[in-house]
């Protein structure tokens, strides 16, 4: 089953090319690669991983699993083959249909994000996100919440190894859907926290053709996809962004993010 939706995966160009788009940029030279995977090793032992915690590692060059607990089993109903022959691929065929979007939307806002930030910030940077998992065993609809930093970086900030904290939920969240946040210290100091609100306060300004743009400009659509979706013109496309932006007295995407997704 798993396998059989890892290759549906495969033939969407949209997963292929957020999962591959960080690994054509060029990453500085790393001779503590071992050392890293062994600490994270060491760490697990320590913590002592049980079937409710999973700790795991992807290599942002390939975005292939550079580390995983051997309880990944327990936990998804599929092998840990699986995983070290799919990495992220495969992660992705573990969520719960509705949520996979989401997914997708969210781990490209944290790339996009991460890079617009300088070196100081990015030293800064970590995101989680609550999401449902299906056993490809039993069926069963798993919340879980999963905890990211940067963990090994090259000398321009670029991930090379992150660090994930997955935690299964006892209970699903209040209310049940899938949520995110990101958060980093600024350049003057200030804590900056992005999330997803269930409630976007931009719906009571905009028209209702206006928070469907808003909305596309926020999930990363570029302008020319983006017009296409709408089936609209490129010059209307600029003009809709000009009101948008003119009626939320706003000048930049990432004050359009933070503002459809609330600032804390």
């Amino acid at each position: 089953m798993g396998v059989e939706l890892l290759e549906a995966l495969k033939t969407q160009d949209k997963y292929r090319k957020l999962f591959h788009a960080w690994s054509d940029r060029e990453f500085g030279r790393q001779k503590k690669e071992e050392k890293f995977i062994k600490e994270l090793q060491e760490l697990s032992e320590k913590v002592g991983i049980k079937d409710n915690l999973i700790v795991g590692s992807f290599d942002y060059r390939d975005f292939s699993l550079a580390f995983f607990t051997d309880n990944i089993f327990d936990v998804s109903g599929l092998p840990a083959e699986y995983f070290k022959r799919y990495g992220l691929e495969a992660t992705m065929s573990m969520f719960h249909e509705e949520d996979r979007e989401e997914v997708l939307k969210f781990q490209k806002m944290n790339i996009d994000t991460y890079d617009s930030l300088s070196i100081a910030e990015k030293r800064t940077f970590g995101a989680s996100y609550t999401y449902r998992w299906i056993h490809r065993l039993t069926g069963e609809e798993i919340w879980q919440q999963t905890s990211i930093v940067p963990y090994m970086t090259d000398e321009k900030g670029n991930i090379i190894l992150d660090l994930q904290i997955c935690m299964r939920l006892n209970a699903p969240p209040n209310p049940a859907k899938f949520h995110w946040e990101f958060h980093y210290t600024a350049n003057n100091g200030a804590l900056i926290k992005v999330e997803k609100q269930f409630e976007d306060v931009a719906k009571n300004t905009l028209s209702k053709r206006e928070y469907e743009v808003a909305q596309l400009i926020v999930n990363g659509m570029p302008p020319a996809e983006l017009a296409k979706e709408l089936g609209i013109s490129p010059n209307t496309l600029v003009t809709h962004k000009k009101n948008i932006m003119k009626k939320l007295k706003i000048n930049s995407t990432l004050e359009l993010v933070r503002i459809m997704m609330h600032k804390s």
